[in-house]
């Protein structure tokens, strides 16, 4: 469900400013045989950037064991017993002195930026640390698995000489490639026979540290519906992770959206046909830029400010200035609010998040956890059509087992109060494992969650308030060295539940009916990620569902 952090790009169902909420999978019972099909075709596609807070036993890049001692401790330094059984101390503590440095491995990350990360915590030449235990070192090799460059760091003590109390300062580096398929998107529906597209990134570029990528999504035109423009997003965006030898930094993104959304006009909740929706046809236009200021090593907070120029006039399709009818089942008619300003204007909005990070960490003591809060607010005061708050809280704790294998439970949460546009609300599809959400803030699917409970969890268009909590048992198979294409295998089962609501209204209207205001729904899923040079692939139940028209 989770995503490692990264920049904010589009919409932000999909994605946030420097880490994705949530990721979705659909559901599948009819049309197997075609399912199936698809799925053969669309199973290699199904790449994910990275691991999910959900699966950290992929054990990705992970520091090395640090050999400190500048040399092997003599018999009489050893803790243990001697042959006349009595008890001989450990090994004395003393320092060493760095006469030199060496760093190996090292290709296109530069000198500069590994030896920052030295310097930031003391160990440089001329300099003493402590042998046997220096948390600098700890720390040191922390600074620079969290960079993103690198598989596997070491840092240990080489005697120079004879003498013992100097040594040489060993970095050992293994570094990842620094072009980086983030993500592929390819899926097919009833109403968009296929979309895809991918996001490709560069992290150092000439050895700058400048991260560089672009992404895009394209669909073909829709069907069975009166307006069958197709829907396409387009975004180019840009990272440095440290301005001016300050840990400070500093994220921009450019991006242009055209949607035509579908929405529900006759049917039942449960009937995905396309002949049962219209479409609303608007575009978007802006950009986001913001800072991010570390707190401490696992700790940021991130700032952000977005401004974009929405433009809703009629080109086809339903018109947003005209009150659209959903005719009921039973032949009623029931207004609906398309939840979009009609014409051309603007939306502008400021948006904090306090992130916690510990998940790189877990491959190496066997626990780790992340925590995300995300307010985001919006007002005329700023420049904006609309006003409302958004706050998401979300995170997850991995934890290894006795027997070596992991158990993560996690929860999100999330609400919206004020006058949102639909593009800010949560889709169910968002929360629901088995049914298609956002990519890159469109909606190429008319397919709503499976309501496994009867409590009418697919009634909900868009939702104002929603939550899901999970639990995963995760099996690592296999690690291979760095050095090959795949690193590893995780095999994983997760099984939850959500839950959504709509507005007072809406909340009103089902209580009137007898129906409960905040239906509940089921997740669940298992499959296999595999932790590669380019990214992690999940080949799951729930990634290939979701990418399949049933």
């Amino acid at each position: 469900m989770w995503l490692t952090p990264r920049r904010r790009h589009l919409a932000p169902q999909d994605s946030h400013a420097r880490g994705s909420w949530v990721k979705s999978w659909p559901p599948g019972a009819r049309r197997v045989g075609l399912g199936l099909a698809v799925a053969l075709v669309l199973l290699p596609l199904s790449l994910a950037p990275s691991v999910a807070i959900a699966a950290p036993p992929v054990e990705p890049a992970r520091a090395a064991p640090v050999d400190r001692s500048p040399r092997a401790a003599r018999a009489d330094e050893t803790a243990g017993m001697d042959d006349a059984g009595v008890l001989v101390e450990g090994p004395i503590e003393r320092t060493v002195h760095i006469v030199a440095l060496q760093i190996r491995g090292r290709k296109q990350v530069t000198a500069k930026q590994i030896t920052e990360a030295l310097e930031a915590e003391g160990l440089v030449e001329g300099q003493q640390v402590f042998w046997p235990e220096d948390p600098r070192i700890d720390r040191a090799v922390q600074r620079l698995a969290a960079t993103g460059y690198f598989d596997q760091v070491a840092i240990r003590l080489v005697p120079v000489s004879r003498n013992s109390d100097s040594a040489s300062l060993v970095v050992d580096l293994h570094e990842r490639g620094s072009l980086v398929i983030r993500q592929v998107s390819a899926a097919s529906s009833l109403l968009t026979p296929f979309a895809g597209g991918f996001d490709l990134m560069e992290r150092n570029l000439a050895g700058s540290r400048v991260h560089l990528g672009a992404a895009f999504v394209v669909g073909t035109k829709a069907r069975g519906v009166a307006d069958d423009q197709r829907q396409q997003a387009y975004e180019l965006y840009t990272e440095l992770p440290v301005i001016a030898g300050s840990p400070i930094g500093v994220a921009g993104s450019a991006y242009a959206i055209l949607a035509n959304e579908p929405y529900r006009v006759a049917g039942e909740d449960y009937d995905p046909n396309p002949s049962n929706f219209d479409t609303l046809r608007y575009s978007r236009y802006g950009s986001v830029v913001g800072v991010t200021i570390p707190v401490r090593a696992d700790l940021r907070l991130g700032i952000d400010f977005r401004f974009e120029a929405i433009d809703a006039r009629s080109q086809g399709g339903a018109d947003p200035a005209e009150i659209p009818v959903q005719t009921l089942p039973n032949g009623d008619l029931r207004e609906l609010d398309l939840q979009l300003e009609h014409g051309m204007h603007f939306l502008s909005s400021a948006e904090f998040s306090l992130i916690w990070d510990q998940r790189n960490r877990a491959a190496i003591i066997g626990k780790g956890g992340h925590v995300r809060v995300d307010v985001q607010l919006s007002s005329p005061a700023i420049g904006s059509s609309y006003e409302y708050l958004r706050v998401l809280v979300g995170g997850g704790y991995s934890f290894r087992l006795p027997w070596g294998h992991w158990l993560t439970p996690s929860l999100w949460g999330g609400q919206i109060a004020g006058d949102a546009p639909r593009f800010e609300m949560i889709l169910p599809g968002d929360l629901a494992d088995w049914t298609p959400g956002r990519t890159m803030g469109l909606q190429y699917s008319t397919r709503w969650p499976v309501d496994t409970f009867k409590t009418g969890v697919n009634a909900y268009a868009l939702a104002s308030l929603g939550g899901r909590v999970d639990l995963e048992y995760g099996i690592p198979l296999f690690r291979r060295p760095q050095t090959s294409f795949v690193y590893g295998g995780y095999l994983f089962f997760s099984a939850g539940v959500f839950t959504l609501t709509g507005t007072r209204a809406q909340r009103s209207e089902r209580r009137a009916l007898g129906e409960l205001a905040a239906p509940v729904g089921f997740n669940a899923n298992f499959g296999l990620k595999l932790d590669t040079s380019i990214g992690t692939i999940d080949l799951s139940v729930g990634n290939v569902l979701r990418r399949v028209p049933l």
